[in-house]
């Protein structure tokens, strides 16, 4: 399914397009109004440069110049209006045997129209919700129109959003178009200034301007204090001028909506601000989208919600999930109730104004004719008090099983569920849905704009995705909340394609329990049973057959109808258009208008008229019927030539459209695979839990401050002085009490899932692992219910075996074997074994927790290099993403062990600074200091990252491993092993280590350690002609200490940060540094204060990072 990104028409920035290039979706540039040419070949110019599969939406008399055979920069897609450029045709033949592609775009469809499809590649169907020029019809109706008159793919305009689009892909069209919904997206270039009028809308307050007898409009913005449109409504009335060419006068602009401009915004600018808070880009929607497009399909056909004895026809008691909707002076026959109930389906009476004793009437006869199957009622929540409440005494006195209110409130449904009577209501807009849920409300309809009748502000597509969103947000605050809420979907709902349209777009409702259903009420006009059971009269029926397209008719404000366009619609515009001609105030209008269609629809459905002054009823003949008639039908009466039966209505709607969805099931694309070779990643987010700061910012503060952030060990972790001796040989004492510490901070577990009683059997080093991962997804901008979590990989670089509660237990678990009868108060200092122990005491479990708690599917897994642990997990994740196994992967290092026995480890290797105070690469220098640490980056592929508008700290341009190979020991560094690490690691990134600024180094401070990598990275320079004091060599370690395990992802960040901010950070501890960093000619320096990177003008700014473990990994 193509996507299609359109630029704001008369905008000449074309960043959102641009945006959707680099996505992979297909960017348009939309000239359809005027804009000046060297504006527009810049745009082209700009679009080119991302990718040359653009597209050209154009308004102009002749054809654009990009498409002249000289042309450098020529569009892959153009679009002209069917109307306006179809003229054009003739002229772009050639840009069409070259390879591009021509759609049309209609707003109405002209059987005359069909002749030109030999000479374009598509339509473009523009439905009456979007933004600007439209006509009547909506993007749901015309789209099921266009597939049902040409065999040409379909693409689709207005009022599209991520569940409409999954829709419209199973009814049949080869795409989508999307535009408003993008405006407060971080790349458009519209959303700080407009962003206070775009945010909080629901659609309706797009208005319509222009005139109804003309069935064509432009709709536009309109909020209180905007002038001009307010202006050109005046003018339009005023002049009788077309919206066409009013819109064309250059009044479209996006500067200042108050003052000077008209927005011709379409109904999805609703999803705009729900749009920018979840996905944050255009590559996020699309994302998104495509997402969309496969899984609904997927669940819909999965749930099949509209099957026979599917969930809400089990709740209806009914065959099928279907509801015939009360139409007035249609729906008021028994016998017409009754077929429809023993066809399968809840039928519905209306009571309309019907006083107490007629309603009674008929709600008894219902009752009498279906016997003990299932009926309900429909009623007005508007009608005056009195009535109302004639109306629910006769429904009380009779108790049908079901009712639904329109234009009700949940109180009023309330005191129906009271009489155990389950109710229905209309809702509107999303707004309503969100107050309605909150007052208890599980039963709504939702009818879009097509229906017939009395129709509400949005069509279908926008009603719909918008209430659905609504109801997805109340789950998500309240989970399970969609257990036991039933929605009927109406408008435009009447084959098997548009059922198993509604099935698709509904199929996240249905995947968290929702009860879904169609509701239908021009369909049943088109039945046979119909005009048999006296439901109409047989020329309602023929006018329905007849209908090539419906009308709207506004009394006034919020108050309009659809119905077949006949004699009586003439003149209802004639009487109104004299009216205000006479200037007649605007409820005077109303009121007139409001008198003129009392009635009309009784003459239409019944043929039957009421004499004056008696008040009989009198049948009148065709002629006069069709005269005076209201003939109340919704748009799809335009897609029937013919009656069927009430069962080829129902299959059609359930067993049909089950049958078309396995047919349109979108086929899931192959991912692309990606051959084992470098490739440029990304680090576009950072967590980091390090001695002296609890995130990035505070960590990156210190760096930069040269703060010193060792101390003594704190008496809350454990008492140093049981175990120290200034002298390293004394048996089972350490000699250096100082290291790196974490600072305590408060630990939420309910944000986790996990329960507060499980915390004593989890290692703090798992719990610390979840609090950085979020930290660095936050950094990083992830929305995680945006994101396809199955590709999602985390790798965690741990070391040692067990943690510090696994050593507990351990200890625990060898006291009896030690000293025999074990002292119940040692017990009670030793963590309780539980089921929750195994897996809360291992490290490498900690990976798994991160997947297992943010729902990831990619893989997950711990890696023990020892001291290089961290780094090689980021080898690992970077290979993930190069292979295309993973489309994120997030990758750190964890190392909570501080304990006694880590100390005693350090201090037999004699690898502790006696001091306590690291002096990487000093002459000085005696050992390190041991510290802990958690952090993680999130690392995406650049490309993704760049199409998605992430963030990017720094890009990956190389990574590589080795190891020592045959060595004396184990423990002793090697420069050769190390030489081929970096010597593979910069072949890989292609350029020279003579070109790297900064080197951060792995630098512990030991004697044998430091003068080993100085001799290693020296030796690489000097391969390399590096000039003398070119890169800036130190180490972290000086400051947090030695993090073991996180060392070579500190360090990682360290330099991604240093890069970002463009800030060489100081290197302390230094008084001498060793002897070849004194010589002038060596390439490397110390850098004892923080300073500006200056960048060398023919390339960027680069760094180095290495880690070095026992066993010769390096």
């Amino acid at each position: 399914m193509k996507l299609f990104i359109l630029n704001p028409a008369g905008l000449s920035n074309p960043a959102l397009a641009m945006a959707g290039v680099r996505a992979g979706a297909i960017g348009v540039f939309n000239a359809e109004i005027a804009i000046n040419p060297p504006e527009l070949a810049a745009a082209l110019k700009q679009l080119a440069t991302q990718s040359p599969f653009f597209g050209l939406k154009w308004g102009g008399s002749a054809a654009p110049r990009a498409l002249d055979a000289d042309s450098a920069i020529r569009p892959a897609w153009l679009i002209l209006d069917v109307e306006r450029n179809a003229h054009l045709l003739p002229a772009v033949q050639t840009f069409r045997a070259e390879g591009g592609k021509v759609l049309l775009e209609l707003s109405r469809w002209r059987a005359a129209w069909a002749d030109l499809e030999a000479q374009m590649d598509g339509w473009w169907v523009k439905g009456h919700e979007a933004g600007g020029m439209v006509g009547e019809e909506s993007s749901f109706v015309l789209l099921q129109r266009l597939l049902g008159q040409s065999t040409l793919p379909v693409y689709v305009r207005g009022g599209v959003g991520l569940h409409t689009a999954a829709a419209c892909q199973v009814g049949g069209a080869a795409g989508v178009v999307l535009e408003h919904a993008l405006l407060l997206l971080q790349e458009s270039p519209v959303a700080e200034a407009l962003g206070p009028w775009l945010r909080g809308l629901d659609g309706t307050e797009t208005v319509l301007l222009g005139h109804e007898e003309t069935g064509r409009y432009v709709r536009v913005l309109e909020r209180p204090g905007f002038t001009p449109v307010a202006a050109l409504r005046q003018q339009l009335q005023d002049e009788r001028e077309s919206a066409s060419e009013a819109i064309l006068k250059g009044l479209t602009g996006w500067r200042d909506p108050r003052m000077h401009d008209i927005l011709p915004l379409g109904q999805e600018v609703a999803l705009a601000a729900p749009w920018a808070k979840r996905y944050g880009t255009v590559a996020g929607v699309v994302r998104a989208m495509r997402r969309a497009v496969v899984e609904h399909a997927h669940q819909a056909q999965k749930d099949a919600a509209l099957a026979e004895n599917a969930p809400l026809a089990r709740d209806h008691a009914t065959r099928f999930p279907i509801v015939q909707g009360a139409m007035t002076r249609v729906s008021d026959r028994a016998e017409f109730a009754e077929a429809v109930a023993s066809a399968g389906a809840l039928p519905m009476i209306a009571l309309a104004m019907l006083g107490g004793d007629r309603s009674r009437e008929l709600l008894e006869a219902t009752a009498r004719c279906l016997g003990g199957r299932s009926w309900g009622v429909g009623i007005l929540g508007f009608v005056p008090t009195t009535l109302r409440e004639e109306q629910l005494a006769a429904i009380r006195a009779v108790r049908p099983p079901f009712a639904y209110i329109a234009g009700g409130r949940p109180e009023q449904a309330q005191q129906l569920e009271a009489d155990g009577i389950p109710t229905y209501l209309h809702v509107p807009t999303p707004t309503l849905l969100r107050l309605f849920l909150e007052q208890g409300a599980r039963r709504f309809i939702f009818e879009g704009r097509e229906c017939g009748g009395h129709i509400g502000p949005l069509s279908s597509f926008v009603l719909w995705e918008s209430m659905i969103e609504a109801l997805l947000d109340w789950e998500r605050q309240q989970p399970g909340g969609l257990v036991g809420v039933a929605t009927l979907f109406a408008g435009g709902i009447h084959d098997a394609r548009s059922a198993a349209m509604v099935a698709t777009l509904a199929a996240p409702l249905t995947r968290r329990g929702a009860h879904i259903g169609v509701l239908m009420g021009t369909a049943y006009v088109l039945t046979e049973e119909a005009v048999r059971c006296g439901a109409i009269q047989p020329d309602f029926q023929r006018v329905t057959l007849d209908c090539a397209a419906t009308a709207t008719l506004t009394t006034g404000p919020g108050h309009a109808s659809r119905c077949a366009i006949t004699p009586f619609v003439t003149a209802f515009h004639e009487t109104r258009q004299q009216l205000q001609t006479q200037g007649e105030p605007a409820r005077t209008v109303r009121d007139r208008l409001d008198e003129l269609t009392l009635g009309r629809l009784r003459i239409a459905a019944k043929g039957q008229l009421r004499s004056e002054p008696t008040g009989e009823l009198r049948a009148i003949g065709p002629d006069e019927q069709r005269t005076q008639g209201l003939y109340m039908i919704g748009q799809i009466a335009a897609l029937h030539d013919r009656p069927l039966t009430l069962d080829e209505l129902h299959r059609n709607v359930t067993t049909d459209a089950l049958d078309w969805l396995a047919r349109h099931q979108p086929q899931i694309r192959k991912r692309l695979e990606f051959a084992a070779r470098p490739a440029d990643i990304a680090i576009i987010g950072i967590g980091a839990w390090l001695p002296g700061a609890i995130n990035t910012r505070e960590y990156w503060r210190n760096l930069v401050q040269g703060v010193n952030s060792l101390r003594e060990v704190p008496p809350e972790r454990w008492d140093w002085r049981l175990y120290y001796d200034p002298d390293p040989a004394t048996r089972d004492r350490i000699y250096a009490k100082w290291g790196g510490f974490i600072a305590e901070q408060p630990f939420d577990p309910t944000r986790y899932g996990l329960p507060p009683v499980a915390l004593k059997s989890v290692d703090v080093l798992q719990l610390l692992t979840l609090e950085t991962v979020r930290q660095a997804l936050d950094d990083a901008g992830v929305d995680l219910p945006a994101v396809d979590r199955e590709r999602i990989a985390v790798v965690l670089g741990a070391s040692g075996g067990m943690g510090e509660l696994g050593l507990a237990y351990a200890t625990r678990a060898d006291l009896p074997r030690m000293t025999g009868r074990v002292d119940e108060d040692a017990l009670a200092r030793l963590p309780e074994w539980t089921e929750d122990s195994f897996a809360g005491l291992l490290p490498n479990v900690a990976a798994g927790r991160v997947s297992n708690r943010f729902d990831f599917g990619g893989v997950n897994c711990a890696v023990d290099a020892a001291c290089a642990s961290s780094l090689a997990a980021i080898y690992q994740a970077v290979n993930e993403l190069r292979l295309g196994h993973s489309d994120l992967a997030i990758a750190g290092g964890a190392d909570t062990m501080q304990s006694p026995f880590m100390y005693l480890c350090f201090s037999k290797t004699q690898a502790l600074s006696p001091q306590g105070r690291p002096r990487t690469f000093d002459e000085q220098a005696d050992g390190i200091a041991i510290a802990e640490g958690v952090a993680a980056v999130v690392l995406k592929r650049l490309e993704d990252a760049e199409r998605d508008g992430d963030r990017i700290y720094a890009v990956i341009k190389g990574i590589a491993g080795s190891s020592d190979g045959r060595a004396k020991g184990l423990t002793a560094p090697r420069p050769a092993g190390q030489l081929r690490a970096l010597r593979r690691a910069y072949q890989e990134a292609g350029y020279s280590p003579a070109t790297v600024g900064l080197w951060e180094a792995h630098g512990t401070g030991t004697v044998a350690g430091d003068r080993a990598e100085l001799e290693t990275v020296t030796t690489l320079l000097d391969e390399s002609g590096a000039p003398p004091a070119s890169g800036a060599i130190g180490s972290a370690k000086t400051l947090i200490g030695h993090t073991k395990a996180t060392a070579g992802v500190a360090g990682l960040i360290k330099a991604a940060l240093a890069l970002h901010h463009r800030v060489l950070p100081p290197h302390r501890g230094v008084d001498r540094p060793l002897a070849p960093l004194r010589d002038p000619a060596n390439p490397l320096f110390i850098n004892p204060e923080a300073r500006p990177w200056l960048r060398e003008p023919d390339r960027p700014r680069r760094a180095s990072v290495s880690a070095f473990g026992f066993g010769g990994a390096n």
